[in-house]
């Protein structure tokens, strides 16, 4: 029920939250069946949100054990669908044996044509890469099927999960979901040898996964890298993309680009720093946005301040939590992000009942205006950038400028 009211405030935070997000491939999730979805894990539980928002089936998910601290969270983390999975880390080898309960529920789930969704990584860390794979998600599906002779078929569905940078607020994701993997095909295998076939199942999860994720090999790959990616997002206009797309063209780009980063790029090293010791950024040197009249973008900008003043104290209460509670630069972004969907879900409407009726007013047009608001912040901060730019020495703004002719050429 919780689960059912959360989605929907979840996803109109989501749609603000960040500036773009794109989906492909909705058509390899089977309807009506039992599915996995087998993601990858950059952050530490938004990407779990935004496939419950923006994919048609209603999920179930695992997290580690030691989330459920106590019967307050794990009353709450089991009325949104989560179930724990206990890890040596998380209270030893006596901690292990809770998770057969846990695959119990799974298989039950599975056998009735549910959809689970499972960090197939186990683990997340702030960088472009693909790590090994944890073998929790070939258990889950080979033991629903071992569990239950009707049940024909359990079907793994990859999925690609890609952000511009994980840990900044209005910025990009781009999900993709590959063709399934049929379980029953391991399933002869899985009777012989259950260790091996659980390996080989995971290993081929990982060769269907690694395509639809954004990686590179090494650190000193993944900084040229993400020159190269800000390089090609400012000459296709991609800060200028907004909502929910189904597209994938950035996404296809990106992946191509990745796949083809070299170790070493001068010219782009000097050209960044370049930008770097001027205080602007490639969208301004690249004219993503033209300029805009002081005036109009200064008005606009005043008037969704205005507008938003009523969630400014949700806001910065979610950026000082977010900033300094979480341990581990992983949470900053989830924590804001659950702080902000938790105060519209349970402290608004109670504001809407107690307030006088023009604060109401006030409460409910800030809320239906947050996307224009932060649109108009959005190009405020383009303008700003583009004056930077514009007041730069002439010698200097012409030699960026040849530089970046030179790197797209």
């Amino acid at each position: 029920m919780i689960y059912l009211l959360v989605r929907p405030v979840a996803r109109f935070v989501l749609r603000y939250y960040y500036r773009h997000i794109d989906l492909t491939g909705l058509e390899n999730i089977p309807k009506d069946a039992a599915v996995v979805l087998a993601a990858n894990h950059p952050t530490a539980f938004i990407e779990p949100c935004i496939l419950a928002c923006f994919q048609p089936r209603t999920l179930w998910f695992l997290a580690r054990g030691n989330l459920f601290k106590n019967a307050f969270y794990k009353g709450l983390l089991a009325a949104v669908h989560i179930l724990p999975v206990f890890r040596l880390e998380d209270g030893g080898y006596g901690r292990l044996k809770d998770n057969f309960g846990t695959f119990e529920a799974c298989f039950r789930a599975l056998s009735e044509g549910k959809a689970i969704m499972n960090l197939a990584e186990g683990r997340c860390i702030h960088e472009k890469a693909l790590r090994p794979m944890r073998k929790g998600t070939a258990r889950l599906a080979l033991g629903a099927m071992q569990r239950d002779a009707t049940l024909k078929e359990v079907y793994i569905v990859p999925v690609g999960c890609n952000f511009t940078h994980a840990d900044r607020v209005r910025d990009q994701v781009m999900i993709r979901f590959g063709e399934p993997i049929l379980t029953s095909s391991f399933m002869d295998e899985f009777r012989r040898n259950e260790a091996v076939a659980i390996k080989n199942l995971t290993s081929h999860l990982r060769s269907r996964l690694s395509p639809l994720v954004v990686q590179f090999p090494d650190r000193q790959r993944a900084a040229i890298g993400e020159a190269r990616l800000e390089l090609d997002r400012a000459r296709h206009d991609a800060g200028l993309v907004y909502g929910i797309t189904h597209d994938g063209t950035q996404l296809d780009r990106e992946l191509k680009i990745a796949a083809e980063t070299p170790e070493k790029d001068p010219a782009l090293a000097r050209f960044f720093n370049r930008l770097d010791r001027q205080g602007v950024d490639v969208g301004a040197v690249a004219g993503a946005k033209k300029v805009v009249k002081q005036s109009p973008i200064w008005l606009r900008s005043l008037l969704a301040i205005l507008l938003q003043l009523p969630q400014f104290p949700l806001w910065l209460l979610a950026e000082f939590i977010g900033s300094s509670q979480p341990k581990h630069v992983e949470f900053y972004s989830p924590v804001r992000f659950a702080v902000v969907t938790g105060g519209t879900f349970l402290l608004y409407p109670i504001l809407l009942i107690f307030l006088p009726w023009p604060l109401k007013l006030w409460l409910v047009v800030a809320l239906l205006t947050t996307n224009w608001s932060t649109r108009q912040w959005d190009n405020l901060k383009r303008w700003y950038q583009r004056r930077k730019m514009e007041r730069m020495v002439a010698a200097e703004r012409e030699q960026i400028v040849e530089e970046l002719e030179a790197l797209i050429a």
